[in-house]
């Protein structure tokens, strides 16, 4: 792999961080605000956002957690580790 290959390829492993890593803020935003609304109605109130959130933060989570580690890997490592199995 050239010298311009490698930049390209460095390049969209920081950008899969980046947009990742903004899904991840916005889950962790609504998580909170989830949290939040839990708070004032009430632990056994049936509002299924909090659900969904978490659902949400923790999905984001696991892809920012994938994409550094890909990211990492690729420049300590030099090579592109195979994607993990997406569930």
């Amino acid at each position: 792999m050239d010298l311009n290959e490698q930049e390209a390829l460095i390049s969209r492993l920081r950008e899969a961080v980046e947009q990742a890593k903004d899904a991840y803020a916005v889950a962790r935003n609504e998580h909170d605000q989830a949290m939040a609304r839990m708070k004032e109605l009430g632990a056994t109130h049936p509002d299924g956002s909090i659900v969904h959130a978490t659902k949400a933060f923790n999905h984001t989570l696991e892809r920012y957690r994938r994409a550094l580690w890909r990211y990492n890997r690729y420049v300590l490592d030099g090579e592109l580790p195979a994607e993990e199995s997406q569930d």
